[in-house]
């Protein structure tokens, strides 16, 4: 009973500032339920949009006729990524342009495209490591000294990826060998003789 006349109590007192500021109380009502309504409706817009760029992704991908080229598919998949920003779908669809790219043998292309997902400030880790790999393998394709740096720069920054492998065996296999000629060679130090018992 007490809590119900505290609860009565607390309502009187608070009547007289709910019935002065009814507008404000109001507005900020509406207002709140604007935001949360807006929220809502961008994230279903989101979902609809991810929902429709992985399709449209995996149409592309698994319709490809064998008449297909390296370039036309680049093509499509450049155009998913353009369509789509910010997809997790528009990420792999620039990856899979660089990579059609470079079949096609179209290297400074394929290049351009993997800087793009580069540039763009797409997800991290394995999708970022692939990419940036996908740089060093184009530089090394172009002949490109830097081509060693770049994949330096994979094993330094995605130390934990499988793209950290493949550019440290890059490394190794493209890192002079220093060969030591067999005159230049440290002579080896003779075995000292054991000593022979002096007869008596």
């Amino acid at each position: 009973m007490q809590t119900q006349d505290a609860s009565s109590e607390l309502l009187f007192k608070l009547w007289p500032w709910l019935e002065a500021n009814k507008k404000g109380i109001l507005i900020g009502v509406v207002v709140a339920g604007l935001a949360v309504a807006g929220v809502s409706y961008l994230s279903a817009q989101r979902g609809q949009t991810e929902t429709a760029a992985g399709e449209e992704l995996t149409k592309l991908m698994f319709s490809s006729t064998p008449g297909t080229t390296s370039p036309q598919l680049a093509d499509g998949f450049a155009k998913i990524a353009a369509k789509y920003p910010g997809t997790a779908a528009a990420e792999r669809a620039q990856l899979q342009a660089g990579a059609a790219l470079f079949s096609a043998g179209q290297y400074a292309e394929a290049q351009t495209q993997f800087q793009k997902f580069i540039n763009a400030e797409n997800s991290g880790g394995d999708l970022a490591a692939t990419a940036q790999l996908g740089i060093a393998t184009c530089l090394e394709a172009l002949g490109k000294p830097e081509a060693i740096a770049a994949y330096q720069k994979v094993v330094a920054a995605y130390p934990t990826t499988i793209s950290a492998e493949v550019a440290k065996q890059a490394v190794v296999r493209l890192t002079p060998k220093t060969v030591t000629s067999p005159s230049a060679a440290p002579a080896a130090i003779p075995a000292a003789a054991p000593a022979t018992p002096a007869k008596s």
